[in-house]
This record gives structure tokens, C-alpha cells and sequence, in this order.
């Protein structure tokens, strides 16, 4: 074991400590100067970074400012915008809604076409149909008036043929008669002349007369093996007695204020009954006045 040395130390040269001391007080002197300039510098630099915080803070606050009015330009375009927008898609919205209501309205253009033409297909089907029943209408009316046509033809033919076989004769009055009808058939023809007014009879033996166009007549006998009868003939009041009168001889009287002339025609004499005619002027005035020759 080792024992502490407790013995006071050497005594140091008087010369030597104090050249330490100065030594160390010129370095202490030297740190203390450096020190401060080098806390100069520092400060400096920092009093130029704080500058040139400031001036960025500056340029930065403009720029902020500048962001500022910038960001109220933009709301405002935004709104507006927005506004834009809205009426945008309000119009969208109407057009969408034209487009389905024109969408519905096509189709419904659609089925109606589509209608209208099965209508105007089954038209076309069943005016076929009336066209080809009509044809044969008109080939049946065809060929009826052609039919027609030769009918007429005939009807002409015999009427000029039974023309032919009318007569004149003198009446019982003395008065050239016109032309006068034997049969019904001529009778026909005399009223289609239209040249006087026929009124055609079938005369029985009657207790009263029997009004016959413009007079009343009554059949006293007929005697058909003579062809002969006897009449009594009723005009203006007056009584007239036509007796013994032949087959198809004119039986001439005078009729109204005008004494216009009358005729009977009896063509068919059978067991009491006659048949035949009377004829009368259309216009007894100017008959009368035609044969005359006095004006009325």
C-alpha cells in the first residue's frame, strides 16, 4: 500500500509567474477583442438578415395584397360564372324537356302515320273491291241502255209506224177532224204529240153521267153487232143526244162561252161498254179563235 504524499509543494520562481500572468491576461485580452468582433460581425449579419426579412416581408405583403385583389376579381367572376351556369342548366333542363316532349310528339307522329297508312291500305283494299263491283255495274248499266237504246229504237219505229195509221176524218158536226186513234196503242201516240188534251173512258150503262175531262157522258145502248151506240153527252148544262154513232167516228160538240171544239172517238164496243176518248183543246180560247177567224 502506498502512503498519501501530504508534503506542501516546491515553492515556483518569482520571475516565471508573473510573465504567466501576462501572457495569460494578453490572451484573455485577445479572446475578450475577439470575441467582440466576432459578436460585431454576428450582429451585423443579422441586422442585414432582419433587412432583408423585412423588405421580403414587404414584397411578400404587396404580393399578398396583389393575391387579394386577384382573389376578389375571381369571386366575382365565379359568380357570375355560377350565375352562368345556373341559366345554363335551367336551359338544358327546358331543352331536355322539349327533347322528350318532341321525342313524345315524334312517336306519336310515328303511330299515327302508321295508322293512316293500314287506313289508307284498307281504303285502297276495299275501294279495290267498290271499283270492281262498280265495274261491273257500269258493264251491267252498259249493256241495260244499250238494251235501252235498241228498245227505244223500236219504240220509235213503231210509233212512226203506228203514226202512219192515224186518220182524219170529218166529224159528225161537218168540222174536219184531226188526226184521230183507232186503238189504245194510237191513242198513246196522240197524247205524246201533246198537240191537244186526251182524257180517255170506259163507259158503262149508268144511271147518272160520268165526268169525262171537261164534259159528262152516259151510256144509253150499245150494240155491238152494228157497232153502233147512243150517247148523251152533258156540257154547259145542256143535254145533248148523240145516237147511233158508228165505231171510231169523230162525235164533234161546241164546249164554253168559246165554242170550243170537242171530240169523242169510241174504238171498243162491247155488251153495254164503250171505250175511248175525248179530246179538248189545250187552250180552248185561242181554238175557238183559230176556227172562227174572230178575234175573242
Amino acid at each position: 500500500m502506498f502512503e498519501e504524499d501530504t508534503s506542501p509543494p516546491p515553492p515556483a520562481p518569482a520571475g516565471v509567474g508573473r510573465s504567466a500572468i501576462v501572457i495569460l491576461a494578453l490572451v484573455i485580452a485577445a479572446l475578450a477583442a475577439g470575441g467582440y468582433f466576432w459578436a460585431n460581425q454576428q450582429n451585423q449579419k443579422l441586422a442585414q438578415q432582419v433587412a432583408a426579412l423585412q423588405d421580403q416581408a414587404k414584397t411578400q405583403a404587396a404580393d399578398v395584397h396583389v393575391l387579394q385583389d386577384r382573389l376578389h376579381i375571381s369571386a366575382a367572376e365565379l359568380a357570375r360564372l355560377s350565375s352562368t351556369a345556373a341559366e345554363v342548366q335551367s336551359k338544358v333542363s327546358q331543352t331536355q324537356a322539349q327533347l322528350s316532349s318532341t321525342q313524345q310528339q315524334t312517336l306519336t307522329l310515328a303511330q299515327q302515320q302508321q295508322a293512316a297508312a293500314n287506313e289508307i291500305a284498307s281504303v285502297k283494299q276495299d275501294t279495290g273491291a267498290k271499283i270492281g263491283a262498280i265495274t261491273g255495274q257500269i258493264t251491267g248499266v252498259q249493256g241495260a241502255v244499250s238494251t235501252n237504246h235498241q228498245q227505244i229504237t223500236q219504240t220509235q219505229a213503231d210509233l212512226e209506224a203506228t203514226k202512219a195509221k192515224l186518220t182524219s176524218a170529218i166529224g159528225d158536226l161537218g168540222v174536219q177532224s184531226g188526226l184521230i186513234a183507232t186503238t189504245r196503242d194510237q191513242l198513246d201516240v196522240l197524247e205524246k204529240s201533246g198537240q191537244r188534251a186526251y182524257y180517255e173512258f170506259k163507259l158503262t150503262k149508268t144511271k147518272k153521267p160520268v165526268r169525262v175531262g171537261p164534259i159528262e157522258l152516259q151510256l144509253k145502248n150499245a150494240d155491238t153487232k152494228h157497232e153502233r151506240y147512243t150517247v148523251d153527252v152533258y156540257a154547259d148544262d145542256a143535254k145533248i143526244e148523240k145516237k147511233n154513232k158508228t165505231l171510231n167516228e169523230p162525235v164533234q160538240f161546241l164546249v164554253g162561252s168559246n165554242h170550243a171544239l170537242n171530240e169523242m172517238v169510241v174504238y171498243q164496243i162491247d155488251k153495254n161498254t164503250i171505250v175511248g176518248y175525248v179530246s179538248a183543246p189545250k187552250y180552248p180560247a185561242a181554238a175557238a179563235q183559230a176556227a172562227t177567224g174572230k178575234k175573242s
